[in-house]
């Protein structure tokens, strides 16, 4: 039986606020602007009340609030508190800055209030009217030409705004390392929902030098007002010359640094700027943001504009320089795949001559497995069963095998070490994994770690490491019951070197160095026979290859790893059981409407091998509009059974066959919803024959039913009846699985 949650003291807000402002004193004294200092110093000189009332304030939405808003039991009179705090400077009464948060604050009510106001001081009518919307009277006032501010200070309320926000975000800022709206992690804690306390208990300051902290802060500010840009400038695209050219004055000022994590925040902001600056074809703007972003991706843009606007020497120049000395894998393929297709055959192709190989190796001689179309939707699911059958243990693993391996083999260094980049004890993920520089901080103990790869215990060394630390939570990987039987494998049959190291080392001190891109795009199976490992990229048709999926598997290959791209097939098997079903329903919305009929046919090698149909009762009126449809009244179903009462029946005839529909996201949507109602699972490989009906017989005006069966004669005589609709489509069925056999 779960424990009750913990109740929380009415002042909580005030506790969780003085907690922060003690730990940032501690740890931030010497990078605190004039402003943050200023602001701990008064609001240590606050009366208790009003340190309890602007705490609730801040915990708040909104910057704007009355003073009617502002009772609690535990403070006291509100009006004297307001009073304290604006003479100390953190309300002040509203100015023009604040009216568009009081206007999103501002109830209906107290709007027709103003409006009153305003009209005694107008000669025309407003025009507004008490029954209307509120969006409707806010756009009435909004053209009015009073003095807003005059009329706000005439209500009964008294509105007062948020000051010195700007010094508290920072102060935020440096606890969290981001912007922070509000302390509901404390919160969170204190009820026992977010765990803390799992890894170090004592944290070193995330900036030592406030300069470093400074760029910092502007860097994350910078983040939400790009996105603000972005949706401003839809509404305004005529603006965007204007605004970009500031942005970029902006980041020419933001001050130089060798800090690696801060150059990869500048890169990133300058990077989404190139892309809106590219967005509204503003080429030139868009190449002086890519040039103030380092490495990928924004070296690709670079390279593309350079082509782009017709200076073909600067982007040969550009591409070589690339291929000479790459940031990364995925900046390599590229420049090695344009440079080819731009400039083919010069010195760039020639000096990638071996890694291209190993490239057009993966791709090009990727070999095809047939699956059943039985794992239609689940390719990764259709091969693990394929090798499954062949004696394999498959593991469904993608990133997360790689993330637990290098996070449990380093759990020291990242969550335990003193000196580990957990700056405080909400923190799950080393911030020092961003920009390389976990490797530069704990390069001898890393090396170290990596030689003992390929010791005879390492296996039972990460078994520890699993059990010790089991269940912790954090940001890095998943835990989950099969994780020790796909890591002990990979320790102990991991590809040895010449020298006798692991081949495990080269994967895990690539992330070490360089997270960010080391840490996706691995292969999505593990296969393991006879002290053997392989690793599988899964393609199904139409799947796109991604760069750095490919970058992974080269990463595998040259570790010594057997890694490689499966491309599947789906193979149409003539004695497939099919179901081919159809359902009426009350409308057209899974969610909240019932089936009414439901009319299944059981297909095997072309021939009918059952058929299922009933009436069901919804347990509602079924509407005019339907019955107009379907010939179903709610008289026809009142003796029905419910789908409850059919459900084993139903879920009996569907077992081990391929679920058929002319739409089939639409009847397979109702009968899931079904059976989620009865909290019972539904999960079948699908087939739709109007999207197979417009591949194998494209060119037709409608690919509806009646029309479909109209233009290859097939009979239905009563179109929308369940029944004669899955027998018709059972047609449909056949003719599109003559045309994959020819295939």
């Amino acid at each position: 039986m779960p424990q009750p949650r913990p109740e929380l003291d009415s002042s909580y807000y005030l506790q969780h606020f003085n907690e922060l402002l003690q730990f940032v004193t501690q740890h931030y004294q010497g990078v605190l602007s004039a402003d943050s200092s200023g602001f701990i110093e008064y609001f240590y000189q606050l009366s208790h009340s009003a340190q309890q009332l602007l705490v609730r304030m801040l915990n708040r939405k909104g910057s704007v609030f009355a003073d009617i808003e502002l009772s609690y039991a535990e403070i006291g009179a509100t009006a004297p508190l307001l009073d304290e705090l604006t003479q100390a400077g953190f309300i002040a009464p509203l100015t023009e800055a604040d009216l568009a948060d009081f206007w999103l604050r501002l109830t209906k009510d107290t709007l027709w209030q103003l409006l009153q106001l305003a009209q005694a001081e107008l000669a025309q009518p407003t025009g507004a009217k008490k029954s209307q919307t509120k969006p409707q009277l806010l756009g009435a006032a909004l053209k009015l030409p009073v003095n807003w501010l005059v009329l706000i200070s005439k209500l009964p309320q008294r509105y007062v705004a948020l000051r010195r926000q700007d010094a508290l975000n920072y102060i935020y800022f440096l606890y969290f390392g981001r912007i922070e709206a509000n302390l509901s992690l404390f919160t969170l804690r204190d009820l026992g929902i977010r765990q803390t306390g799992q890894f170090k208990q004592q944290f070193s300051p995330r900036f030592t030098e406030a300069a470093q902290a400074q760029l910092a802060y502007q860097l994350a500010k910078a983040k939400p007002a790009i996105i603000e840009l972005g949706k401003q400038l839809k509404k305004q695209s005529d603006k965007a010359e204007t605004l970009l050219s500031q942005w970029l004055q902006t980041v020419i000022a933001w001050p130089q640094t060798e800090d690696n994590a801060l150059l990869l925040k500048r890169s990133e902001r300058c990077y989404q700027l190139g892309k809106l600056a590219e967005q509204y074809q503003l080429n030139e703007l868009a190449i002086c943001f890519y040039q103030h972003s380092n490495g990928f991706p924004a070296s690709e843009r670079l390279a593309r504009l350079y082509a782009q606007t017709g200076d073909e020497q600067r982007c040969r120049q550009y591409l070589q320089q690339l291929l000479d000395d790459p940031s990364c894998d995925e900046e390599w393929l590229f420049a090695e795949d344009f440079y080819r297709r731009k400039f083919s055959p010069g010195p760039g192709a020639k000096a990638a001559n071996k890694r291209r190989s190993q490239l057009t190796q993966l791709l090009h001689d990727a070999p095809l497995v047939g699956v059943d179309e039985l794992y239609l939707g689940k390719a990764e699911q259709g091969l693990m069963a394929h090798y499954a059958a062949q004696g394999y243990t498959v593991f469904h693993t993608e990133n997360n095998l790689w993330l637990a391996l290098f996070g449990l083999w380093f759990w020291h260094e990242l969550f335990e070490h003193q000196h580990s980049s957990l700056h405080n004890p909400f923190e799950r993920r080393p911030r020092n994994l961003a920009a390389g520089g976990f490797y530069q901080q704990f390069e001898s103990e890393i090396e170290h770690k990596l030689s003992q790869l390929a010791a005879p215990a390492a296996a039972s060394t990460l078994l520890s490491a699993l059990t010790a630390h089991y269940g912790k939570a954090n940001s890095l990987f998943y835990w989950h019951s099969d994780l020790a039987e796909q890591l002990l494998p990979l320790l102990s049959f991991a590809p040895k070197k010449t020298d006798g190291s692991s081949a495990l080392a080269a994967i895990l001190r690539a992330m070490a160095q360089d997270f960010p891109r080391h840490s996706s795009g691995y292969p999505d199976l593990l296969l393991i026979k006879e002290n053997q490992l392989e690793f599988i990229e899964v393609k199904a048709p139409g799947d796109k290859i991604q760069r750095h999926q490919l970058a992974r598997l080269l990463a595998l290959n040259n570790a010594g790893f057997n890694a490689r791209i499966e491309k599947l097939q789906w193979i149409a098997d003539p004695n497939r059981l099919y179901v081919v079903l159809d359902v009426e329903t009350t409308g057209g919305k899974a969610g909240t409407d019932r089936v009414i009929e439901i009319g299944a046919v059981k297909v095997q090698a072309g021939e009918v091998l059952d058929t299922f149909s009933t009436l069901l009762n919804p347990g509602r009126y079924i509407p005019s509009f339907i019955t107009r449809l379907t010939g179903i009244n709610s008289s026809m179903v009142a003796d029905a059974p419910g789908f409850a009462d059919i459900a084993g029946q139903l879920a009996e005839f569907l077992q081990g066959a391929v679920f058929v529909a002319h739409n089939a996201k639409f009847d397979y949507g109702f009968i899931r919803a079904e059976f989620a109602r009865l909290e019972q699972p539904f999960d079948m490989p699908q087939l739709c024959t109007v999207v197979n009906m417009r591949r194998y017989y494209p060119g037709l005006a409608s690919y509806s039913l009646g029309n479909l069966c109209t233009e290859f004669e097939i009979k239905l005589t009563n179109h929308h009846r369940a029944l004669d609709d899955a027998t018709a489509t059972v047609e449909l069925l056949k003719l599109i699985n003559a045309k994959r056999q020819l295939l």
